[in-house]
Order: structure tokens, then sequence, then C-alpha cells
């Protein structure tokens, strides 16, 4: 199974309909457009928003009077699903904000947008909806007939094209017949049913459907349809299955990348699936020349977890680095110096006065490190990260008599004392997290 890298699937989301339609509505509806009670905007603006994005019913002819026609009998804005469908989509994504009954982009919107793994996140947000809430039954019920629902149909086969080589294209007889969970519908059934979830889930950009419909009826009257994985689907498949345990791995898809994305890749699985995906590469390599691309990628800000997913990579074979590690060690790049140092550390390979040797010298470097892989955009888990046992010695290592030349060195000292200042559980260490980074930032 292949999967492509984070920032290419992020501009195949922003293309996807469902997510391309709502950032547009959401930029539309600038600089604040009024909203009935239930959310949404008028008629009248839904018409110009209608015609401006071609949101078009796909069974209205494209003939300029025919749709002029068809707008000017609208009545309500929910007649229009493809309006109202992305339009909920950039509400619950947090895309639209409403105050004082006035629609707008929400803040920070064109800041969000350039960020992969923000784009990524609305993706799946509505990847996972639409399977939640896609009807098989065109006239649904409600509740709906059990069996008709995206939960019942979709699963399976999901699952059978996520296990399939990349470009299979297995036609809706094949998904019904070999897909569906049991108990399944009836075959003919089953087909129709198929078909009305899989162009909704279509929507998000996770499938692709060759349809070619027949006016015939009887068994095949749904006429013939192929169905796709897309890259994205293969992404977002993948992630609901680790969310629910399943291993989903991506051994050959990772063995030929370079470094930086293999370790960016590796960051978001979970550590216990990290070495099987790390094997392939390390073999590919061997593990000094290992050493010296992850090298090359983790020296600079902002990559720490980047760094310290190198040092478990490199944990896997590191008896056979012992002379490149130590004299990585003088490395002129103090995070490189650090990977190295945590290493060695963790590799059993030294002896009490060895570790004691590399902890005297790269000790704060180390703590760092650690910290800095432990950050998030919100630093929630930081506290309790901090009060664990076993957490860095962060008041002796880092605090008690500071080295300030030695910590500017490193590239992610000032952003963890920023962190420590605001989210360390202790008062006091807290406070001196804030004046040893204000004097560090006296002295730059």
């Amino acid at each position: 199974m292949s999967l492509l890298p984070h920032d290419a699937l992020a501009r195949m989301a922003l293309d996807s309909p469902l997510l391309c339609d709502a950032l547009s509505l959401a930029r539309w509806s600038a600089p604040g457009t009024p909203v009935t009670r239930h959310g949404v905007p008028g008629i009248d603006d839904a018409r110009t928003a209608i015609t401006r994005f071609a949101l078009w019913p796909p069974d209205l002819p494209s003939l300029v009077t025919e749709r002029a026609t068809w707008l000017g009998g609208l009545h309500s804005v929910a007649e229009v699903a493809h309006f109202v469908v992305p339009w909920s989509a950039a509400l619950r994504l947090g895309l639209v904000e409403i105050d004082n009954e006035r629609a707008r982009p929400a803040p920070g919107l064109e800041h969000r947008v350039r960020d992969p793994e923000q784009v990524l996140g609305w993706w799946f947000q509505e990847f996972e909806h639409t399977i939640e809430h896609a009807r098989g039954d065109l006239a649904p019920t409600d509740p709906p007939v059990p069996g008709t629902t995206g939960p019942d149909l979709l699963p399976g086969v999901l699952r059978h094209l996520y296990e399939a080589p990349d470009g299979s294209r297995p036609d809706l007889d094949t998904l019904a017949r070999e897909a569906l969970l049991a108990p399944p519908p009836p075959p003919s059934r089953a087909t129709d049913l198929l078909l009305h979830v899989l162009w909704q889930l279509s929507d998000t950009g996770a499938v692709t459907l060759d349809h070619r419909p027949t006016r015939a009826s009887g068994p095949d009257r749904h006429g013939h349809c192929t169905v796709e994985l897309t890259a994205l689907g293969r992404y977002g498949v993948r992630r609901l299955l680790l969310e629910v345990g399943i291993h989903a791995p991506l051994v050959d898809t990772l063995a030929g990348a370079g470094a930086a994305r293999f370790l960016d890749a590796l960051s978001v699985l979970p550590v216990e699936e990290r070495l099987a995906e790390a094997g392939p590469w390390l073999e590919r390599r061997g593990p000094a020349e290992a050493l010296r691309q992850i090298s090359e990628v983790v020296s600079g800000p902002g990559v720490a977890l980047r760094r310290w997913v190198g040092t478990q990579v490199l944990n896997t074979t590191s008896s056979e680095l012992e002379p490149e590690l130590r004299s990585l060690l003088h490395s002129p790049r103090p995070a490189v110096a650090s990977m190295a140092a945590v290493v060695l550390l963790s590799s059993g390979m030294l002896t009490q006065r060895g570790i004691d040797r590399v902890l005297g010298e790269h000790g704060s470097w180390v703590v760092i490190d650690v910290i800095a892989a432990a950050l998030t955009p919100d630093n929630a888990d930081l506290p309790e990260f901090l009060s664990a046992r076993g957490a860095p010695d962060v008041e002796r290592t880092v605090l008690a008599d500071p080295d300030p030349v030695r910590l500017r060195a490193h590239p992610d000292t000032l952003p963890v004392l920023d962190a420590l200042a605001r989210h360390h559980p202790d008062a006091d260490t807290a406070a001196r997290a804030c004046d040893l980074a204000r004097r560090l930032r006296d002295q730059i």
C-alpha cells in the first residue's frame, strides 16, 4: 500500500469537491453575510453563491435558460443539497463563524489553509462524517432502514479497496459480492445502495467512480460502475484502521523515501508501529548511510519530533554505529550532537563513567530535545508530561547554573523555555524558565 507525502495529500484535499466548495463558501461570506436563525444564508445570497461556484444539481441541464428558470423557482436553500452540504461542512469545520446573525470567514483561515496537517484534519473529519451519514436510499426514511446506511455498507467496501493493489477498480457487482459485511442486502438492491453511498463519498475525493448508467430495467438497472480508492482515500482508510487498532503498514512506500519524509511519516504513527516501518528503510541504506542521511535533516529549528524519531530509528542499529556516534558528539551542529548523545545513552554501550561524561557535556541539550519533541500546538498535555515519573530533570540540568552560550546554540532552547514558563506545574520552575528565556533573548 502506497501513501503520498502529507503536503501532496493536503493539496489533493483542497481540490476535493466538498472541501473546495466549503472553503469557497467560507471566503465568499466575507465581510459578512446575513444568515437565518438556522445559520444559512437567505435565498438571494444563496442564488449568488450557487451561480458563482456552479453548485448545480448534477441532473440539471447546462443550458443557461433552464438553470435560470430553476434558480428563480427556488424558495429555500434547503432545496439545494450542493449548497447546503458544503455550507454545513464549513460551519462544522470552523471555516465560518456566525456572530449577530452574520456569517464571515473564521479568523486566521488563510493561514490555516497553508498548514497541511490542518487541511488533512479538516478533510478527515468530513470523510468520517460522510461515512457516518451517507444514505443508500434516495428517499431515506427516518430512522433509516437497517442495512442501507454508510456505516452498514462502507466499512467492508473501503477495507476491500484498501487491501487491493494500487489502481484496482472493481465494479459494483464485485464489491457487493465480495466486500459487503454480513448480512448483505439482496444483490440487485445492494448495487443500487452501494452506488448511492459511494457517490456521496466521492464528493470527499476519497473514491472515484466511472459510472455508465443504463436505461434498462431489471437487475442491471444501475449500469456499469467501477470504483477506485484515491490517494486521499488510502490515507483516510489507513487512518480509520489505525484508530481502531488495525495495523496498516507503509513498508513498501517509505523504503525509498528521503530521510525528511521518512521521519515525518513515522512521526504520525503510533510508537509501536515505527520499528516495523523503519526496517526496510535501514536495510536499503545500511547503518552508516542512514546515520548520515538522518543527520542532514534534523539540525534546524522546529524539527524536534523528527529528530526524536531519528533517535528511535538509530537505536535499532546503534551497536554498529558506536564510532560514528561518538564522533558526532563533537558536531558543530548542536542538535545533531544531542541526537548522537541520546542514541548513545540509550544504547547500553556506555559505562557509567561514559554516561556521566555524555550527560555532563550534553545533558542540557538532551533535556531540551526530550521536551521539544513533546511540544504540541496547544501543549495541553505538557503539564502531565512534566509531572510524570521519569520526566526530564529541568531544574537541575537546564535551570541550575545554566550555560547561556551553550543553551543559545541549540535551536529549540527558547521554544522549550517559553513552554516551560507557561505550562510547568511548579510555579517556581516556570518563573525560572521565564527569567532564563528573557536573559537569553537579551543577549542575542
